[in-house]
């Protein structure tokens, strides 16, 4: 998913953004915990609510903004009422915060009764700002992975205690946590595959 596809197919586009060949940027805005980006993966009727399902997200972010700015920002997926994924803080909360770590919470406009999961680190794990996170939910268990290329490789998995009802079809959303935190994405990357092995 490009910048420009994402401009035309996604489903929600935060108003505050604008749009490059080779980056969509969401700015400052007026909201905390506001959605930036919803795009349909799988459309309601399509699976059952038990089908084996694993969703690998691959991001690429513009490292000046996450090296240097306020960019704490949430990837993951929602059956339009639960929401489980990743969030992904700038530099500048690395001294005590992990690279990456498991979030889940209501999905909507803004991301509602957040719950983070082993966010807090007592030494530092990494000094710079990656310039891309691969996340993988197995959907059905619920479990998920990030990881990083941080050194030899980060990697942080949590276990989520929402279950997606995937009958009610799957979205991909992002969304922001302060009002004025921003990201740049250079493109988004979605695979999905029904299969309990992978």
């Amino acid at each position: 998913m490009t910048p420009l596809w994402l401009e035309t197919h996604a489903s929600f586009i935060d108003t505050y953004h604008n749009t490059s060949a080779d980056q969509i940027t969401f700015n400052a805005g007026l909201k905390e915990n506001a959605v930036l980006l919803k795009v349909l993966l799988v459309a309601a009727g399509v699976l059952l609510d038990a089908n084996p399902l694993t969703v690998k997200i691959t991001v690429a972010n513009d490292v000046s903004i996450g090296q240097t700015l306020d960019s704490d920002i949430r990837y993951g997926v929602s059956d339009g009422i639960n929401f489980i994924g990743f969030e992904a803080p700038d530099k500048g909360n690395y001294g005590t915060n992990y690279p990456c770590y498991g979030m889940e919470a209501t999905s909507g406009e803004t991301l509602m009764n957040r719950t983070s999961f082993n966010k807090t680190t007592p030494d530092p794990v990494a000094s710079f700002y990656p310039d891309q996170f691969v996340f993988t939910l197995k959907v059905d268990k619920p479990w998920g992975s990030c990881s990083t290329t941080h050194g030899e490789g980060f990697l942080k998995t949590a276990e989520f205690t929402k279950r997606l009802m995937l009958s009610h079809g799957l979205t991909l959303e992002v969304y922001k946590s302060s009002q004025e935190e921003r990201v740049g994405i250079k493109f988004l990357e979605v695979i999905i595959r029904k299969t309990g092995d992978y």
